[in-house]
């Protein structure tokens, strides 16, 4: 089994073949994720179920199509298969599957720590995979980087000033990143802190990362006020519940002394919740919501009334 970083995985993909046949990729970078799901899907196609949405459908699948193609197998979510599979009966079948095929692909959107890997189902996983792919986020000094490269490719003059500005103000995500410096590159004139300020906050922008703080804080007001910034600017509601689930985690993580690799401030705003909330508070909060997300699922509440309510439960 060998372990490839994302980056050097989607620079493989170029070549136009497919580099694995068995094949699980996880870690923090959700959009490198997704990138690297879309160039392969160009290759070959795929069909991809979920591990937290009707997972026994996969059980369904014959390898072939309509189109006389045979298409890899694609599961999404892994990382909640532990929830999901919780008889011997069940993890057996599973992986009894994974065993039939010549190919498929296991994705988690998050980083699957240490505990997990090594859980039963997780080791007999990796016993079947050929390749792991790891999705973790560029250092700071890598987004500075790839900024520049963006502008200077795009022929717009950015300064270190205007570089650490952007990176303060939207965050290392580069989905983010990606959204933000595409309008700030649009901008006909010169680039002025400003001007940046500005563009980055001119319809009334809330940076989704932050939205957990207030969460956490107990301040309703502002958690409403944020969500419903968040929600009129086109936010999808399954989306924001799924960040914060794994910002909570991470906080966890930290709070039972395991390494969680965040930017510097980020940790430290975390280690300042901490002071403020125990642990049994913060699993409760987790538990609230996964239950609003399967409420959403389950077709119970819409996805807008499941995160206002959210903090009435804190």
């Amino acid at each position: 089994m060998k372990t490839v970083k994302v980056q050097d995985a989607l620079k493989q993909l170029r070549s136009g073949k497919l580099f694995f046949r068995r094949l699980l990729i996880y870690g923090e970078e959700s959009y490198l994720t997704e990138q690297f799901l879309k160039r392969i899907s160009e290759l070959k196609s795929i069909e991809k179920f979920y591990a937290d949405e009707n997972f026994d459908e996969v059980f369904n699948f014959t390898g072939t199509s309509l189109f006389g193609s045979s298409p890899i197998l694609a599961i999404l979510n892994v990382e909640k298969l532990n929830e999901v599979l919780r008889k011997k009966a069940d993890k057996e079948r599973f992986l009894k599957l994974l065993s039939s095929l010549d190919e498929f692909i296991l994705v988690s959107m998050e980083e699957l720590d240490y505990r997990k890997l090594k859980s039963e189902l997780f080791s007999e996983i990796q016993k079947l995979v050929d390749t792991v792919v790891v999705s973790e986020r560029y250092s700071e000094k890598a987004i500075y980087s790839l900024i520049k490269k963006k502008f200077d490719s795009a022929g717009k003059k950015i300064t270190p000033e205007i570089l650490k500005l952007i990176v303060e103000t939207v965050g290392t995500d580069l989905r983010e990143l990606r959204n933000e410096t595409d309008k700030l590159i649009l901008y006909p004139g010169d680039l002025t802190p400003e001007t940046v300020k500005l563009l980055l906050f001119s319809s009334g922008k809330v940076n989704i990362f932050e939205l957990i703080f207030p969460l956490l804080d107990g301040d309703k007001r502002k958690f409403l006020e944020q969500l419903e910034t968040l929600l009129s600017s086109g936010g999808e509601p399954l989306s924001i519940i799924g960040l914060l689930q794994t910002q909570l985690r991470q906080v966890v993580s930290l709070a039972g002394g395991l390494q969680v690799r965040l930017p510097r401030d980020v940790l430290q705003k975390y280690r300042v919740i901490l002071q403020k909330r125990s642990l049994q508070e913060l699993l409760f909060i987790l538990k609230t919501l996964h239950e609003k997300e399967f409420a959403v699922k389950r077709g119970e509440v819409s996805g807008e009334d499941a995160l206002r309510s959210i903090v009435f439960y804190n």
